[in-house]
């Protein structure tokens, strides 16, 4: 089955959950953690111990209290490792799911570590389903996550996933959001850069068509000096498909010498397609360089022309020029063999 829907990243470590239960785990080097969010939770002064340890809100310990028995995954990165391979965690939904799975993970990348992870979703058969996606993540001083989102579920499925990241000084995380398919899915990003020179680069490619939505919002809060947010998402859409992104910056009063930058491009292919657009900036502080900017439209019609002119047929013009106006978002993938597998799918 894993096999059929290519689920298997080639030199990655590659852990399988099923319906949100952990059926594969392979075996990782020394220090890293990850399985079962149940397993971990059993273990209840470890999770004490990390939720007081990286400031996680009172409501999602109560929250972890009420549901030990929720699916999902626990991700340990102790400090200053750097695997030689990425993670691949492919959460697959059968034929014998229930019809709502719910999710609570937990990712926790020590001081100093360097990590490339993809959380996969992917569907076999059409059976109706729900899924709900928690995931906070924590990153200690230097740490860096480049953290990748495949929703890749076919029409009978829909998907909303919520993920809340806290960075200390000097940490990085790219994290990138990739639909190629799913009836209603919606993701949510709140990354807060708490402490000095903490970077976010958000990234986002959609492709949409029949009666497929997806919802991007996006909330990056600059609480402290001195830090960088990027924001890039791009949308195309066909049939009667629909959009929505909503990309919200926010600058404390405490966070002066903010640097931010958000964009939106979309290509509408379809006149019954529709793409809505909300750009949000909350300033609160002095000397911050911020900027958003946001498209929609239909491909380059001179760009169509001139392909057409050198003897490339009308398809293969269009296909050209959207694989272009996706590569913007692809090429920034740090991890190749990510980036590879996806170009291959």
């Amino acid at each position: 089955m894993a096999g059929e829907l290519k689920i298997e990243v080639n030199d990655s470590y590659n852990i399988l959950f099923c319906n949100g239960y952990l059926r594969n785990n392979e075996h990782l080097p020394e220090g890293i953690i990850a399985g079962s969010f149940s397993v971990m939770f059993k273990q209840l002064q470890l999770c004490h111990d990390f939720f007081r340890k990286y400031s996680f809100s009172d409501e999602s310990l109560n929250d972890l209290k009420n549901a030990p028995d929720s699916g999902g995954f626990f991700l340990f990165i102790p400090a200053n490792a750097k695997p030689s391979k990425p993670i691949h965690i492919a959460c697959l939904i059968d034929e014998s799911s229930a019809e709502s799975i719910n999710l609570r993970n937990l990712v926790i990348v020590e001081a100093g570590s360097s990590i490339e992870l993809m959380i996969g979703y992917y569907s076999y058969l059409g059976k109706p389903c729900i899924c709900n996606d928690v995931t906070e993540v924590a990153l200690g001083e230097a740490a860096t996550l480049n953290l990748m989102r495949l929703q890749k579920v076919n029409s009978s499925i829909g998907l909303t996933t919520k993920t809340t990241v806290h960075q200390a000084a000097s940490s990085r995380m790219k994290t990138y959001y990739v639909n190629l398919g799913g009836n209603n899915i919606q993701n949510q990003l709140i990354a807060k850069l708490n402490d000095e020179k903490a970077e976010h680069f958000a990234y986002g490619l959609s492709l949409t068509h029949q009666n497929e939505h997806v919802d991007n919002n996006v909330q990056l809060i600059h609480a402290s000096p001195d830090c960088l947010s990027k924001q890039l998402f791009k949308h195309i859409l066909s049939d009667t498909s629909t959009g929505i992104f909503t990309g919200r910056i926010v600058v404390d009063k405490d966070a002066p010498k903010t640097v931010a930058y958000q964009r939106s491009s979309n290509i509408v292919l379809h006149s019954k397609a529709k793409m809505n657009i909300r750009p949000q900036l909350e300033i609160y502080a002095d000397d911050v360089k911020c900027s958003h900017g946001a498209t929609v439209g239909q491909l380059d019609a001179e760009a169509l022309f001139y392909l057409r002119s050198r003897g490339i047929g009308e398809t293969e013009a269009k296909k050209t020029l959207l694989q272009a106006f996706a590569d913007e978002v692809l090429d920034n993938i740090t991890c190749k063999q990510f980036r590879d597998w996806l170009r291959g799918i």
